[in-house]
């Protein structure tokens, strides 16, 4: 929803590029008042790159694009297949994560929770080719979420999750800044209120702390647990929106959660 806000004054790269950056000027100064170590050896700083470029470049750059076109709730239900994702790489990649049919029933338990929460907005008042491609593209998104996901919980074995976020965070700031200025020349950006709140609400909240207690739990529990969290977000928004801006809430928040939180255990147990 706050990505939406932003992109009403900004266009899309420079709104990422400027977000990335504001969330690195924060843990870099944590970093710094902490006195906590960067790792120096090249293949480390290769390592940050090609992380920062996967997690937060590929990761981004396709739903803000999207974003344009789609709602957010529409969105939020097509991101959420990232579980899909991760239960095939760890497949693959993380054989100490054990994949059993279990976990697969309590994934899809989670996405039908999302289906029936966001049932209203799944309509589609066009479907113009820009329509289809940001449909398309955010579809694409969460492959590379997964991808970083599944990168995360490997370093998270040597390295602080501060220290892991904060260079890739960098480089992906500059990629986006740089993309900008190549693609994004024609476009009148404003910094009103509204795109200000925006970068550092999701620079800070939604990126540093985000990111950092991410990794941090990743440590901790399995890469298919940690990614059900994109089932869990976009329920608490409307939860929010309830609390603050006193927005009904339906039933079929209430059943939909259901299906989600039985999902999360189910995944949780086996």
């Amino acid at each position: 929803m706050v990505i939406k806000i932003g992109l009403k004054s900004l266009p899309p790269f420079l709104s990422l590029g400027i977000r990335f950056f504001v969330a690195f000027l924060f843990l870099f100064l944590y970093i710094r008042i902490k006195k906590i170590e960067f790792p120096k050896g090249i293949r480390d700083h290769l390592f940050f790159l090609v992380f920062g470029m996967i997690n937060f470049t590929g990761g981004y750059a396709f739903v803000y694009w999207a974003e344009q076109y789609i709602a957010s709730g529409l969105t939020s239900v097509l991101f959420s297949i990232m579980p899909f994702y991760v239960l095939i790489l760890s497949w693959r990649l993380l054989p100490q994560d054990r994949i059993n049919w279990k976990k697969f029933v309590g994934v899809c338990f989670g996405f039908v929770g999302l289906l029936v929460i966001f049932r209203d907005q799944l309509y589609l008042n066009s479907m113009d080719r820009n329509v289809i491609y940001g449909m398309v593209a955010v579809l694409i998104a969460p492959m590379f979420s997964a991808t970083g996901t599944i990168m995360g919980k490997k370093a998270t074995i040597r390295m602080n999750p501060f220290v892991l976020n904060t260079l890739p965070l960098l480089y992906s700031s500059l990629f986006f800044l740089m993309l900008s200025l190549m693609v994004e020349r024609n476009t009148h950006p404003v910094f009103d209120a509204s795109a200000i709140f925006s970068i550092i609400y999701l620079g800070l909240l939604g990126t540093a702390v985000a990111f950092v207690m991410y990794f941090w739990m990743l440590k901790n529990t399995s890469a298919i647990m940690m990614s059900m969290i994109t089932y869990v977000t976009p329920p608490l928004a409307l939860i929010w929106g309830w609390v603050i801006l006193d927005e009904n809430i339906s039933s079929l928040l209430v059943i939909g959660l259901l299906f989600i939180f039985s999902g999360i255990y189910i995944v949780r147990k086996w």
